[in-house]
């Protein structure tokens, strides 16, 4: 789209925070991007110490997706529903092994209130990344995960849809029910798109606005998402930064209300 050579630096760890606080330090200039997702700036640093504050040091270009990150369980498992699991959850304290792609981040927190509701004490097993925690759940060795990289698995028939943990349906998929429908408090958007350090240019700031929004009707970039069952939602830099910053700020609130936070 843009005709430039694109470098790309992989900097892992720390559950998104380690690329993130690269990023807060990077020159100014428009030419250093990074991705932003949910976790890592609405969610993270209320649970562990970060080099970095989400709602001043940094500037939010624009969201390209919101990816669906379901309860699933095994094909052949026994719960056939999310009452099924909530049920077997109850009966059996610490028996409901668990997992997601990153511990204390998004998935992770939104369960455990869900969990925490309705009375259940399960087994939180962690991994690093939703691949493993797949693999895990394909294996047998826990009863359910909350990923967004089901996709692939649920095309192929290996896993079933019990409950979406965040706010929006799943595409093709009406029947499956939101944590919020289901009626608990604490359901967050896994939000995906692209930021730069506060405080570059103007101009900089329009023209990727422009590259982003071009990619989001990109039929090749559709096609990318639809594989993973993710929408296209695009949002430009105005609305993608009040999105963090009401995030951020709304997340805090209830984590207190449920009594998530140990500070």
């Amino acid at each position: 789209t843009t005709g430039a050579t694109v470098i790309v630096e992989n900097r892992a760890g720390g559950g998104g925070t380690i690329g993130v606080s690269f990023l807060s330090r990077a020159a100014a200039d428009g030419y250093t991007l990074g991705l932003v997702s949910t976790s890592p700036f609405t969610v993270t640093p209320y649970f562990k110490s970060v080099t970095y504050d989400p709602l001043k040091e940094f500037t939010y270009l624009g969201q390209y997706t919101v990816s669906p990150a379901p309860v699933i369980v095994l094909a052949d498992s026994l719960f056939k529903t999310m009452e099924d699991l909530v049920a077997f959850g109850q009966a059996n304290p610490g028996k409901l092994r668990w997992a997601t792609g990153s511990p204390r981040g998004t998935n992770h927190i939104a369960t455990e209130a869900a969990l925490r509701q309705n009375n259940i004490k399960g087994q939180f097993v962690p991994f690093k990344g939703g691949a493993k925690a797949m693999t895990a759940l394909l294996a047998g060795n826990i009863e359910f995960a909350v990923v967004t990289d089901f996709g692939p698995a649920l095309k192929n028939k290996q896993v079933r849809l019990l409950a979406e943990s965040g706010p929006n349906k799943i595409k093709g998929h009406a029947d499956i029910r939101t944590f919020k429908e289901l009626g608990y408090d604490l359901t967050l958007p896994i939000f995906l798109g692209v930021g730069a350090p506060a405080g570059i240019p103007d101009e900089a700031v329009k023209f990727w606005e422009k590259v982003l929004l071009g990619v989001s009707k990109d039929p090749g970039f559709a096609n990318i998402l639809s594989k993973y069952l993710t929408p296209q939602a695009y949002l430009d830099s105005a609305a993608f930064t009040n999105r963090i910053h009401s995030g951020y700020t709304n997340t805090g609130k209830t984590l207190k209300a449920l009594g998530l936070l140990d500070k």
